[in-house]
């Protein structure tokens, strides 16, 4: 499955040997930054930033020009981007898809959401995907609407241009998950990926190399870090818990792929391993930490799931 592209600039998006990967997470005013050349990571930072919604000039003077140093430091010249939106800045709505071939889909789904938006149609960039033939039991076709603020990524492509830095790429980390997990040892056929980061999460469900289902989940370090240590009497747990339960038990009765046969969990900055366990209690099933180290033997600057999806990111050139 290809990635969801939300491209700018239609038919700019070319193979580069040098390509960095941002991250503008606005709710905990930190931007994200990581470099590889020739698919091997070689740079990563995170930074503070000055933040306002919506974007305004300060802020974009801070990210161009973090991201400049960035890149001289590195001795990075006009390297291509993707920029990673936070779980929080965009909506992923599932509907049924329309009758129409891939390259025309984004336009289709417009009209498939336009009732759903939190923003007007004509302020919003809609790209999508669908979802596998055997969905669902196959009974209807299915596809996920991305909807992302238009202005506010203009706004940014407009800062970082200043600089000669071409965003070409706009992912959601759902998806920059899912090619991830392209290089990541597994043998089970059906599984669950949690991602908990900085300010929220969100879980998909893979079968088959595939993505079958996509929630967003109220759930993140930081609330893990503002409860007790004893995650096993945390509410911010037991309802995560109960949502993966909820999901679990949506998919398998409803989608028609079999019973969920591992749990996967992101890297997290902290609770990690504790989390991990409470996960195996409640479910019953097997939990696993992904480690990072497969994907990249770089040190990040962060050890959260931010960090390695972004790294994924800039790898994919």
């Amino acid at each position: 499955m290809s990635a969801v592209g939300l491209w700018l600039k239609k038919g700019k998006n070319k193979k580069q040997d040098t390509r960095i990967a941002i991250m503008i997470d606005m709710a905990a005013a930190c931007l994200d930054i990581i470099a590889a050349k020739n698919e091997k990571i070689i740079a990563s930072q995170s930074l503070s930033i000055p933040v306002a919604i919506p974007i305004d000039d300060q802020t974009t003077s801070a990210i161009s020009t973090a991201v400049d140093g960035f890149c001289q430091q590195h001795q990075l010249k006009n390297p291509a981007c993707t920029l990673m939106l936070p779980a929080s800045s965009y909506q992923m709505l599932l509907v049924e898809a329309p009758p129409v071939n891939q390259e025309e889909l984004a336009e289709a789904l417009q009209w498939k959401v336009k009732d759903l938006l939190n923003t007007a149609m004509e302020d919003s960039i809609i790209d999508g995907f669908l979802l596998p033939e055997d969905a669902y039991r196959g009974r209807q076709k299915m596809a996920y609407a991305v909807v992302a603020n238009r202005a506010e990524l203009q706004t940014v492509a407009n800062s970082l241009e200043t600089i000669n830095v071409d965003l070409d790429r706009i992912e959601v980390p759902e998806l920059v998950l899912l090619r991830l997990l392209e290089r990541y040892p597994r043998e089970s056929h059906t599984e669950m990926i949690v991602v908990i980061g900085r300010q929220g999460g969100f879980l998909i469900v893979v079968a088959d190399q595939a993505l079958y289902l996509s929630r967003v989940n109220d759930i993140s370090e930081q609330a893990l870090e503002t409860e007790s240590n004893d995650l096993s009497n945390n509410h911010h747990i037991d309802n995560f818990i109960l949502e993966m339960q909820r999901s679990r038990d949506y998919f398998e009765s409803q989608v028609g792929k079999g019973t969920i046969d591992r749990i996967l969990l992101a890297p997290l900055q902290h609770h990690a391993s504790t989390l991990s366990q409470v996960m195996h209690e409640r479910l019953g099933t097997s939990v696993e930490l992904i480690d990072p180290s497969v994907i990249t033997e770089f040190t990040l600057a962060s050890q959260g799931s931010e960090a390695l999806l972004l790294a994924s990111a800039a790898k994919a050139a």
